[in-house]
């Protein structure tokens, strides 16, 4: 609905969002977790362990299958996810399905890639129903090369390194259904160039780095905004062995005409208890997906109230370009983590006002990592 169509919305009563945080926490959730996509750690009970010509193949539930010796890992995840909006649209499907590849050729070089099949399920509202329109996208594809820690070249498409989420926003990685709106609206997902980057581990903690350049046309074109022609960006982040740590972003980005827009960002997660994890970030300048000024915030806390069932909430601000007023958005839920490789996740999300961005609902889904 076009901003400034609909008349703002009140906020929900405190009465009513307790009944809508009990009517999530009694319901079933959806999604899984864990960082597969930086390395296919193998730990996790062994499914399948067979003896072959190429070595062992070694299958772990959430962490691939690994083929024998020849430094091939094959891994992936599946989700599937729904809504409810309050304005009585109904829509849902498979969102997709992932697969991961990792070689290791060499112990200096590293190869990952991310397929993905979309549109194999859609269901909604109206006449169309349920529609299908399967197709291949090609969402990260790199290559880094360096035998350290402490530097390491990448060259490929790749993740756009600004704050916390966007590195790790595939479904089992997160903690709620929808993205916070200063990650889905202000800047590219992917990066197509190179990266330096690495990590020092100084006393206390670990100091790592990026700096990164778009100069190649993405593998697989975006079907929402197009791409950035040209980016750069630099990430900054102290993570302390004491359970804290807090980042600092950079992103230029090329607009048609020549006009470079500048966006900085900022953030912090803390872990003050073993069931307590709480962070947020902020971005403000001009992002690479429209021009103007914007900025915005979030802040969100999960807390796991019995083992592998967690509360969560989120609060955010956004004031993007051309906007006649800013909104406050939140979001509250359950994530149920019943094994390592599936996550359970449905949050309720409401704000100040309804437009596009901020329609209010009822949201679940489910992944599956494998």
């Amino acid at each position: 609905m076009p901003r400034g169509g609909k008349r703002a919305a009140p906020l929900p009563s405190p009465s009513a969002v307790l009944l809508a945080v009990f009517a999530i926490a009694t319901s079933p959730a959806a999604v899984v977790a864990a960082d597969l996509v930086a390395d296919p750690v193998r730990d996790g009970p062994e499914m399948i362990g067979v003896a072959s010509p190429l070595g062992r193949l070694d299958y772990r539930p959430g962490r691939g299958l690994r083929i024998g010796d020849t430094g091939v890992t094959l891994g992936g995840f599946a989700s599937a996810e729904g809504e409810r909006l309050e304005s009585g649209e109904t829509r849902g499907g498979l969102e997709g399905l992932h697969f991961f590849l990792f070689y290791d050729p060499a112990p200096f070089v590293h190869l990952f890639s991310e397929l993905t099949l979309n549109g194999i399920v859609d269901e909604e509202d109206g006449p169309n129903g349920g529609h299908t329109h399967p197709h291949l996208d090609v969402d990260r594809l790199y290559v880094d090369l360096g035998s350290s820690d402490r530097v390491q070249l990448r060259f490929g498409q790749f993740l756009t390194p600004i704050g916390l989420w966007s590195p790790t926003k595939a479904d089992p990685l997160v903690w709620t259904t929808s993205e916070p709106l200063i990650v889905e609206h202000v800047f590219d997902d992917t990066t197509t160039g190179a990266m330096l980057h690495g990590a020092v581990f100084p006393a206390g903690g670990a100091l790592s780095y990026a700096l990164y350049g778009r100069f190649l046309d993405p593998i697989t074109s975006p079907r929402d905004t197009p791409a950035t022609k040209h980016s750069a960006g630099a990430r900054l982040e102290w993570a302390s062995l004491a359970g804290w740590s807090v980042g600092a972003s950079y992103f230029a980005s090329e607009r048609p005409g020549g006009k470079w827009n500048h966006l900085g960002g900022l953030d912090a997660a803390w872990r003050p208890h073993a069931r307590v994890e709480l962070s947020g970030e902020a971005v403000m300048g001009e992002g690479s997906q429209a021009d103007g000024r914007e900025w915005g915030l979030y802040a969100q806390a999960v807390v796991e109230t019995v083992r592998t069932v967690y509360l969560v909430g989120r609060y955010e601000h956004f004031d993007p370009p051309g906007a006649d007023r800013a909104v406050d958005l939140f979001d509250v839920g359950i994530a149920w983590v019943p094994v390592y490789s599936i996550r359970l996740k449905t949050d309720y999300r409401f704000a100040d006002h309804a437009d596009d961005l901020s329609a209010p609902g009822l949201r679940a889904s489910i992944a599956i990592l494998f």
